[in-house]
């Protein structure tokens, strides 16, 4: 699900408080890495939203780097994709895999009452 339906005057961190989602992920549509957190969540049957930085109107170069420098800001880290569950920053993919393995990403996720498959969970 790409949400492209914000106004480009909101911040990342007003379109991740404002996602009807447990999950934020902001990505670039070419970037492999994207694509691996979009699978791996589709594989979790974890529910998310997807800002497309580089389509729709985050295309745009003003508001694309607004949005990518704010996100560098708040993460520590220029790369995508950027996870959010909830408000918290979780990282990229490997990232979000290490969360996966240690347990931190079934933490994130029971104020939401999403259980990860079985198997998965630490």
């Amino acid at each position: 699900m790409t949400d492209n339906n914000h106004r480009s005057t909101q911040s990342a961190q007003q379109l991740i408080t404002a996602s009807t989602q447990p999950v934020t992920l902001f990505s670039l549509s070419w970037c492999s890495y994207c694509h691996a957190a979009k699978q791996l969540f589709k594989q979790l049957n974890v529910p998310f939203c997807v800002v497309e930085l580089d389509t729709g109107e985050y295309r745009e170069p003003v508001l694309n780097q607004r949005l990518r420098k704010e996100l560098q800001q708040m993460t520590g880290s220029n790369t995508l994709p950027q996870v959010f569950i909830g408000t918290e920053s979780v990282g990229g993919y490997t990232d979000t895999q290490a969360a996966l393995k240690n347990g931190r990403l079934k933490k994130l996720l029971e104020p939401f009452e999403i259980t990860l498959p079985a198997g998965l969970n630490r």
